[in-house]
């Protein structure tokens, strides 16, 4: 499998052009937040062990989509 200059796989790089260029980033964005906090709410108690790891994988995919919103409304 090649990889471009970043480390990505064409694949991988694929995948992700098509996903921005299919999806509506924004609105997967603002649907995971609100599947998200909506979670937390209703799990007070019991949370998992690893939320912290969660929560910044979430963070940086949010920060992701973010990014893939304003390049998009930019075309």
């Amino acid at each position: 499998m090649s990889k471009d200059k970043k480390g990505l796989s064409k694949e991988l790089a694929d995948k992700v052009r098509y996903f921005i260029q299919d999806t509506s980033p924004s609105r997967v964005c603002k649907n995971l937040r609100v599947l998200l906090f909506g979670y937390l709410r209703n799990q007070a108690e019991g949370l998992p062990v690893e939320l912290e790891e969660i929560l910044n994988d979430m963070e940086s995919l949010f920060e992701l989509l973010d990014v893939a919103a304003e390049e998009k409304k930019l075309k």
